[in-house]
C-alpha cells in the first residue's frame, strides 16, 4: 500500500462499557425532567381545604357529652351549640339555635351536600329542631357528625337511619369560596 497508512484501532472493552453507561445516565437524567414524566401535585383550593378542616375539627369531639344549651367541649354540646362551636373555630359565626342556623348560607338540595354543609331536621312540617354537619356523601349515603340527646356527639349515616331520614328538612351551604378565602 503505497501512500496510505493503515490505521489500526483497538478498543478497550471496559472503557467502552463505562462510556456507554455514562451516556445512558445523562440520557436518563434528561428524560426525568420532561413534563410528561413529572407528576403534578394536585392543588387543594381554599374551600375544599376549609371543608376538610371543619370535618376534622368536628371529628375531634366525637364522644363529647350532650348538654342542653351546651356550647363547649368542657360542658357538652347541644346540636346547634356543636355546629356553632365548630364553625367559630374557623371565624364563621352561626347563631345558637338550629332554626336560626337554617337560614344562614345558601339553600342546597340534600342530593348535593358536601363535607362541611349543614343538614336540618323537622317533624312532619313543623319547625326545625335539629342540625348536623355533613362529614361525607358517598354511595352508602350521607354521614354526619352531630350532637344527639341520647348519645352526645356521634358520627351517623342519616340516610340509613329510620329515625333521621324521614325528618330531613333541607340543607345549607355555609362554606363557600368567599368564607374560605377570609380564613
Amino acid at each position: 500500500m503505497v501512500g496510505t497508512q493503515q490505521i489500526k484501532t483497538t478498543f478497550n472493552l471496559p472503557v467502552l462499557m463505562l462510556l456507554s453507561f455514562i451516556t445512558f445516565l445523562f440520557a436518563s437524567c434528561a428524560s426525568l425532567t420532561t413534563p410528561a414524566l413529572v407528576k403534578a401535585t394536585p392543588k387543594i383550593d381554599a374551600e375544599t381545604a376549609m371543608r376538610e378542616e371543619l370535618v376534622n375539627e368536628a371529628s375531634r369531639y366525637i364522644g363529647s357529652n350532650y348538654k342542653y344549651g351546651g356550647t363547649s367541649p368542657k360542658t357538652g354540646f347541644d346540636c346547634s351549640g356543636f355546629t356553632s362551636y365548630i364553625f367559630e373555630q374557623f371565624g364563621v359565626s352561626l347563631p345558637h339555635q338550629s332554626g336560626s342556623q337554617a337560614v344562614v348560607g345558601q339553600s342546597i338540595s340534600i342530593n348535593h351536600v358536601m363535607p362541611g354543609d349543614l343538614v336540618y331536621f323537622s317533624r312532619k312540617g313543623s319547625r326545625i329542631f335539629h342540625v348536623a354537619l355533613v362529614e361525607k356523601k358517598d354511595d352508602s349515603g350521607i354521614t354526619v357528625i352531630h350532637s344527639t340527646t341520647s348519645r352526645g356527639v356521634i358520627r351517623e349515616n342519616i340516610t340509613q337511619s329510620n329515625y333521621w331520614k324521614p325528618k330531613i328538612a333541607g340543607a345549607r351551604r355555609v362554606v363557600n369560596r368567599d368564607t374560605a378565602m377570609a380564613n
